[in-house]
């Protein structure tokens, strides 16, 4: 028998769960290890036991469009050239993809958000009275509500900017607030329950009597259901998952946390954060927010996130140099939205300034990719086993364009998807590479999307 061989058959004969055990004081201890070489396979890709690292997956949004001609790189392919606004991306452009020329086919009845609902659900907006109804569940919520029933949270949702908004929902208009408070963020994943591997599980008395109360009412409620109306069906449903997820929440904590080699209690963001005004301070909020979505991936804390990092429509200051505009004799700052419809030309330039933002929002989400790159999983990153989509609410802000749509990935998915190229569509449904993301994911889905929205094949250009 080979050395080779030798072994790959001794690390079959230890578990990647091993523990260090022994007494101390009379008392039981035990010491995690890391993801040693003998836990994993021989290329170093997944466990030795051969379940591969877990498929993750993200979505990164900004509001208020692009500047088409000045984001579209000019040629196609793995030796593209990045634009103007893409070069803030260049130190990711290997594991990145750009996809130019696809189209949301469904609708813009109502701007900005009519687009990022087509792009993230596959579906129309519904007109409910003044409002707008989100029929379909988001895709960061369509995956987690199939891969993430193992993890301590399915998903998270956060946000930049300090306001009330995010593009997450579960269906039925059930829109999911965005933390955006790092610190705040940082209690809830890493202090209140969080044990890092090898830590004593906490108990809670309280999770076996709660599971015998919902197993005792469960068939009053199906009594109930057959008595209410549709409406009423939903919100128990509704409410008895979420009275459910809860207790699974608290009954993983009483499991042993898996033993993830990546997995570290991070720094605990400031207290407060110096935004000023309209201008918040979106560089270290942003970083921080990343930072920890990038460990609750490696420590399994969710395996699904949705990242806001400037709404639609919204007029945020940016903290880039001439904002200033004469109006009526007077200096008045002007905010994003407003600047896309009414920036003046400047020396012939369109939107000269409204370009300048848009290279400050992907210096931004060049420093949120960051932290995933940095966290090493077996002999590649926490980037290479995710991907992150990145998009908008239009191409063209000032026209609220539904074609040639702004997208971007980061990240192979478990080799699923290829990187570090631009691809250039004529006019495909931009619905195909959600169906491509959702599959690559693992999830057998033969379609995604209704209406003029529904595909069954994918956007197979950034497939393996």
């Amino acid at each position: 028998m080979s050395h080779k061989r030798s072994r790959r058959s001794a690390k079959h004969q230890l578990p990647r769960r091993t523990m260090l055990r022994g007494m101390l004081g009379g008392a039981a201890v035990t010491v995690a290890l890391p993801a040693l070489e003998i836990f994993l396979n021989d290329e170093g890709t997944a466990h030795a036991d051969g379940s591969a690292f877990p498929k993750r997956f993200g979505v990164f949004f900004w509001g208020n469009g692009v500047l088409p001609w000045r984001w579209i790189p000019g040629d196609t392919g793995p030796d593209y050239t990045l634009s103007e606004q893409l070069m803030p991306l260049e130190r990711h452009k290997s594991v990145m993809n750009v996809i130019s020329g696809t189209d949301v086919m469904t609708g813009g009845r109502y701007p900005h958000s009519s687009a990022i609902c087509g792009m993230l659900t596959g579906g129309a907006l519904i007109p409910d009275g003044e409002r707008q109804y989100w029929r379909d569940p988001t895709l960061d919520q369509y995956i987690a509500q199939r891969i993430g029933g193992s993890t301590r949270y399915r998903s998270l949702v956060t946000g930049s900017v300090p306001v009330d908004s995010s593009v997450s929902y579960t269906g039925d208009n059930q829109q999911n607030p965005a933390e955006k408070d790092p610190r705040a963020l940082f209690q809830q994943i890493f202090v209140e329950g969080f044990r890092l591997p090898g830590d004593e599980p906490i108990i809670d008395p309280t999770v076996a009597l709660r599971r015998s109360v919902l197993d005792a009412v469960l068939e009053q409620n199906r009594a109930l259901q057959r008595r209410v109306g549709l409406a009423d069906r939903r919100r128990l449903s509704d409410h008895l998952d979420h009275v459910r997820e809860v207790e699974l929440r608290l009954a993983r904590l009483e499991e042993d946390p898996p033993n993830l080699a990546a997995c570290m209690l991070p720094t605990m963001p400031p207290e407060t954060i110096g935004d000023t005004g309209a201008a918040p301070d979106l560089e270290l909020r942003t970083s921080l927010m990343a930072e920890l979505l990038a460990m609750s991936f490696a420590c399994e804390i969710t395996r699904v996130f949705s990242h806001i990092f400037t709404r639609p429509v919204g007029d945020v200051i940016f903290p880039i140099d001439g904002l200033e505009l004469m109006e009526g004799g007077e200096t008045v700052i002007k905010g994003h939205h407003d600047l896309t419809h009414n920036e003046p030309d400047t020396d012939g330039v369109v939107m000269a300034r409204v370009h300048e933002i848009m290279v400050y929002l992907m210096e931004r989400l060049a420093d949120f990719v960051d932290p995933f790159r940095a966290i090493e999983e077996g002999q590649g990153t926490v980037l290479d086993h995710m991907v992150l989509l990145g998009t908008t609410d239009s191409s063209n802000p000032r026209l609220h364009s539904l074609e040639d749509f702004p997208i971007l990935t980061f990240g192979s998915c478990c080799g699923e998807l290829v990187t570090g190229t631009h691809v250039r569509s004529s006019g495909e449904n931009a619905s195909r590479v959600g169906l491509s993301l959702i599959r690559a994911m693992g999830i057998p889905a033969e379609d995604w999307g209704r209406d003029e929205g529904n595909v069954s094949t994918e956007f197979t250009q950034i497939r393996t």
